[in-house]
C-alpha cells in the first residue's frame, strides 16, 4: 500500500507560550478539532470558512525531524502536526537554491519549465500563482518572508494582498550561535510576531497566510534551545528546535482564537543542507539527497487517528496541485503543470502514483552571470536516481534510493544499462522549453539587495 497508517495515542497539545525562550510550555491546549478520516478530505472543497496556513521552513531537511525518524527530538510541534495529519515520507524539492526551488513550488513546474535558473531571473507575470488562484476564490492573501530570493522584485508577490518582510523589533537581544555564513538582521521571532498579529486582526475572515521562516538557514538558536552540541551539525539541529518553537507560538494563537478546526496547515521546505555526505557543505552546489530531501506535512481542520503516511515518492511540484485539489480549485499554468495531485493516494485507495519520475536541477553558476551555465540535474525513475553533469557525463552517479536513500553507494559501473537510460531521460528533460514565451524575465538587483543576499552566505557576482 502506498498510504500507511499508524496508531498514536491522543495527547494534550502543548505549544510554546508567549515566553518563546522557555524550554517548557507555560500553557496547555486541548486539541478541540473533531476526529476525522482520510475520506473527510473530500469535504474540504465544500467549506467556505477554511483558512490556509502555508509554512516554508528554509533549509530544512526532512531526516533531521523526529517524525521522519531522527533520533533527536528536534521538532515536537511539527511532529504533532504530522502525528495528527499526513506526512509524505519520501519528498524532494526541485533545487538546492531557494529562488529556483520556490519558483517550482509556486507554479508546479520544474526549473527548466519556469526558466528561473540564475540570480537575475524572475518569475514571469504570466504565471498563475496559488495566491492569485486563492485571491480569485475570495481569500485574503498574505505573505511574510525573510529570504531575499522571494522578494517582490523577483515576481513572488503576485497575487498577495499583503506581502512583506517583518519589522525587526521583536528579536531577542542575545542569540547563542553565530551564523555559518553571514546573517541577515532579525530572527523568526519577528516573523512569528507579524503572523500572530495578522491572525488576530483577520480572525473573522477567510485567509491564506504564507510564512517563510529563515532561522534554520541562519543556524540561529538560544541557550535554551542549543541542547544538542556545538558542531555545525549540532547547531543546525538546535536551530530546528528553535524554529519549531516559533511555529508553536503561531499555532498557539490559532488555538486561543478557536481557529484550529477551520485551518488547513501545510509545511514544506525549499531545500535541505549538506554536512559533507557527498563532499559538499551547505546548499546551492549540487542536487544530492541531503539538499533536496525535504518535509511535506499536512494538518487538517480535523484530527486523523491513525495518522497517514504516504510512502510514494513526491516532490514540491506536487504540493500545490494537491492542496488546490483538496480545495476544489483548478491549478493551471497554461495547462502545463508538471506536478500531480496526491489526493487520490489518500482518498480513493490508489496504490501507486500516476507517474513515478522526478527531477531536481541547479545551475552551479547561478550567481556568476558572466560565466556559462554549468547545469547539474538529478532524475529519479522508480527506485533509481541519477545525478547527471552534462559537461562531464563520465562523472555521473547512479543510486538505488530505495536501498540507499542518502546516496552513498554509486552503482553506475554495475548497472550501465540503467545509467544510459536515465542519462537519456535527463537530456530530454533539459531540452524542454519554458512554459512561457521568452522564458524568465531578468531584473537588475540594486546594491542594497545584493548586500542582503550576500549576508546570508551567497556568492553573487555582477
Amino acid at each position: 500500500m502506498t498510504v500507511i497508517v499508524r496508531s498514536q495515542m491522543w495527547v494534550i497539545l502543548c505549544l510554546c507560550g508567549v515566553a518563546l525562550l522557555s524550554m517548557g510550555c507555560e500553557d496547555e491546549f486541548v486539541d478541540k478539532r473533531p476526529e476525522g478520516t482520510l475520506q473527510d478530505i473530500t469535504s474540504l472543497a465544500e467549506r467556505e470558512d477554511l483558512n490556509i496556513l502555508f509554512v516554508v521552513i528554509d533549509t530544512l531537511r526532512s531526516d533531521r525531524l523526529s517524525s521522519y525518524g531522527y533520533e533527536r527530538e528536534t521538532s515536537p510541534v511539527l511532529d504533532y502536526l504530522a502525528g495528527t495529519g499526513v506526512r509524505f515520507a519520501n519528498h524532494r524539492a526541485q533545487s538546492s537554491w531557494t529562488k529556483a526551488s520556490m519558483a517550482s513550488l509556486w507554479t508546479g513546474l520544474y526549473p527548466v519549465r519556469t526558466d528561473v535558473l540564475r540570480h537575475k531571473d524572475a518569475l514571469t507575470e504570466e504565471a498563475y500563482t496559488p495566491a492569485e488562484i486563492l485571491g480569485d476564490a475570495g481569500y485574503l492573501t498574505a505573505g511574510i518572508w525573510r529570504n531575499g530570493w522571494v522578494a517582490p522584485n523577483f515576481g513572488f508577490s503576485q497575487g498577495f494582498d499583503i506581502y512583506l518582510s517583518p519589522a525587526l523589533n521583536q528579536a531577542p537581544a542575545k542569540l547563542r550561535t553565530e551564523a555559518r555564513a553571514g546573517r541577515i538582521e532579525g530572527t523568526d521571532v519577528d516573523l512569528a510576531f507579524s503572523a500572530t498579529e495578522f491572525i488576530r486582526t483577520h480572525s473573522d475572515q477567510r485567509w491564506f497566510l504564507y510564512l517563510h521562516f529563515m532561522d534554520v538557514h541562519q543556524y540561529i538558536s538560544t541557550e535554551e534551545t542549543a541542547i544538542f552540541g556545538s558542531t555545525y551539525s549540532d547547531a543546525y539541529d538546535n536551530s530546528i528546535l528553535w524554529t519549531d518553537r516559533q511555529l508553536g507560538n503561531i499555532l498557539r494563537e490559532l488555538y486561543e482564537l478557536g481557529l484550529e478546526d477551520r485551518t488547513l496547515i501545510v509545511v514544506v521546505s525549499d531545500h535541505g543542507e549538506a554536512f559533507g555526505e557527498n563532499g559538499a557543505e551547505g546548499h546551492g552546489r549540487d542536487v544530492h539527497a541531503e539538499v533536496v530531501l525535504t518535509p511535506f506535512i499536512i494538518s487538517f481542520p480535523f484530527k486523523l487517528d491513525p495518522a497517514g503516511v504516504v510512502q510514494a515518492q513526491t516532490e514540491n511540484v506536487d504540493v500545490w496541485p494537491t492542496v488546490l485539489d483538496m480545495l476544489g480549485l483548478a491549478s493551471s499554468n497554461e495547462g502545463a503543470v508538471d506536478g500531480t495531485s496526491q489526493v487520490p493516494l489518500l482518498t480513493v485507495g490508489q496504490v501507486a502514483p500516476m507517474q513515478d519520475t522526478g527531477f531536481a536541477q541547479l545551475d552551479r553558476n547561478w550567481g556568476r552571470i558572466e560565466e556559462e551555465s554549468r547545469m547539474v540535474i538529478a532524475v529519479r525513475d522508480g527506485p533509481l536516481r541519477l545525478v547527471h553533469d552534462p559537461t562531464a557525463p563520465e562523472s555521473d552517479l547512479l543510486y538505488n534510493v530505495e536501498l540507499d536513500p542518502l546516496e552513498q553507494t554509486n552503482i553506475a559501473e554495475i548497472d550501465p544499462e540503467n545509467l544510459e537510460k536515465l542519462k537519456h531521460i535527463a537530456e530530454e528533460h533539459l531540452a524542454r522549453k519554458p512554459v512561457w514565451e521568452g522564458g524568465a524575465p531578468q531584473v537588475e538587483i540594486d546594491e542594497m539587495h545584493l548586500k542582503q543576499l550576500r549576508a546570508i552566505g551567497y556568492s553573487i557576482e555582477e
